[in-house]
């Protein structure tokens, strides 16, 4: 499909959902965001830095277990894939490949590839598979074959940066040499930042480079996405991927093994090593094709809130893939909670208080902020970072209200550095110490709420 006909699709499928305004906004966001992107190209290792990492010693190295699923797939396609695999410059990796294929072409194509680099029956696994039962299924069984440290999921189309299982290696190493607390003691979970490749390899775009981990983002939307690489007997203790929510299989195993981790046990690799392949009719190039994958989705997200206590309701935002959440109960202590706004903003709706109070049911959240309009109509802040020197930074300052922001971070629930004293909801429990700088206790967080918006009032 070309681009021209992919933006027009893509349009319309919008514009059925939200309307004429908001399609608007969003088609004029996303030509700012491709002008950004224009001279976009993916940083690449030279050979030299490759031959360095592969004569590297690392002290404890990790074995990874590469699992992927194959059905039908483009054999063109399939050997690419394949061929970033083998071109890893970390090699304790063993590659298996879950095929459930009609004919046997794909099986030639793996023993080809095992023949071009001399690999091992034990190096790269083909296991047929001749009852194809879905995704979940198929890859349970690359999962239960795998004999690696780690399990590292790979989809059958998709590119790997030949640096990938390197620059995880050297993350793992790192967290855990810095030293990690008396309750761990090894990296359980790994991710990277991604991009999109087109179907002939000759463009990347869509850049994503993500956050370190927040369990609120990851309610909203699966941010970790590729490439996520985990802790293999934490990956089978939890059950593996559950055929139910086929289609988000990964974002209900990710919530799964991330639900009773500590936030140190998790890195995230801030690197684009994964290149996810768009082609038409995929989720990655139209998102609107598998509708069924977001049913699936919000269906994990809400499984797995149920099983952490909390009572919300999950339901579509505007933009396919990204979720909002509606927490049902209300805190009704409000003797423990410090509500301050300031006079000059003003709510742009009379529940932007309960709103906020109701997120306090999350016991992590020590503080609750919402998004400020500026009195010029753009907006003011969604939240603050905190910089290398302790510096305020407010996200998405300036952005037009209507726009949603990179990877909507302005219009989805998440943990921010910090917020302005202008507007917050605070757990007193949490502080410690409010004066100059309201300083939370260590295990709680600043959580944004986008749907509770406040409008800065004119002077």
């Amino acid at each position: 499909m070309s681009s021209k006909r992919h933006y027009i699709k893509r349009a319309f499928s919008y514009f059925s959902r939200n309307g004429f305004s908001q399609t608007l906004y969003k088609a004029l966001e996303r030509l700012q965001r491709d002008g950004t992107e224009a001279s976009y190209v993916p940083e690449t290792a030279d050979d030299a830095s490759l031959q360095a990492q592969r004569e590297h010693v690392f002290k404890d190295p990790r074995r990874f277990s590469i699992l992927v699923p194959v059905y039908e797939t483009n054999i063109g396609l399939l050997r690419i894939m394949l061929e970033s695999v083998g071109q890893q410059s970390y090699e304790n990796w063993e590659l298996i490949i879950a095929d459930a294929s009609i004919d046997s072409s794909r099986r030639r194509t793996v023993e080809s590839f095992q023949k071009k680099h001399s690999f091992s029956d034990q190096k790269v696994r083909y296991i047929r598979i001749d009852d194809n039962k879905g995704i979940s299924a198929n890859t349970n069984v690359a999962l239960d074959a795998a004999s690696g440290d780690y399990i590292a999921l790979l989809d059958h189309d998709d590119v790997l940066e030949k640096t990938a299982l390197f620059d995880i290696m050297s993350a793992i190493e790192e967290r855990e040499r810095a030293g990690l607390s008396d309750s761990c003691a090894k990296v359980m979970v790994a991710y990277t930042d991604e991009d999109k490749v087109s179907e002939d390899g000759t463009k990347y775009f869509d850049v994503h480079r993500k956050p370190d981990f927040d369990p609120v983002l990851l309610c909203t939307n699966n941010y970790i996405c590729h490439l996520l690489v985990i802790d293999t007997h934490l990956a089978r203790s939890v059950g593996g991927f559950r055929p139910r929510f086929d289609g988000a299989q990964d974002h209900d195993l990710v919530l799964r093994c991330t639900r009773d981790l500590n936030r140190e046990e998790i890195v995230h690799v801030p690197k684009v090593l994964y290149h996810w392949r768009s082609i038409a009719g995929s989720t990655s190039e139209d998102p609107s094709s598998k509708l069924y994958a977001y049913e699936a989705g919000k269906s994990a997200v809400a499984d797995h809130l149920e099983k952490c206590g909390i009572s919300a309701k999950i339901t579509d935002s505007p933009h396919l893939g990204f979720f909002e959440i509606e927490y049902e109960s209300l805190c009704e202590d409000r003797e423990s909670f410090m509500i301050s706004i300031s006079p000059d903003l003003k709510a742009l709706d009379d529940k932007c208080i309960d709103r906020m109070l109701s997120v306090m049911q999350l016991p992590y959240v020590g503080i609750v902020t919402g998004k400020i309009i500026g009195v010029n109509g753009r907006i003011e802040s969604a939240g603050y970072d905190i910089d290398r020197d302790g510096g305020k930074i407010p996200r998405f300052s300036g952005l037009n209200r209507h726009f949603s922001g990179y990877m909507h971070g302005a219009c989805t629930d998440r943990l921010v550095d910090s917020c302005s004293p202008d507007c917050m909801v605070v757990r007193k429990e949490a502080v410690e110490r409010f004066d100059p700088e309201i300083k939370l206790k260590d295990g709680y967080f600043v959580y944004f709420d986008p749907k509770a918006v406040f409008k800065r009032k004119r002077i």
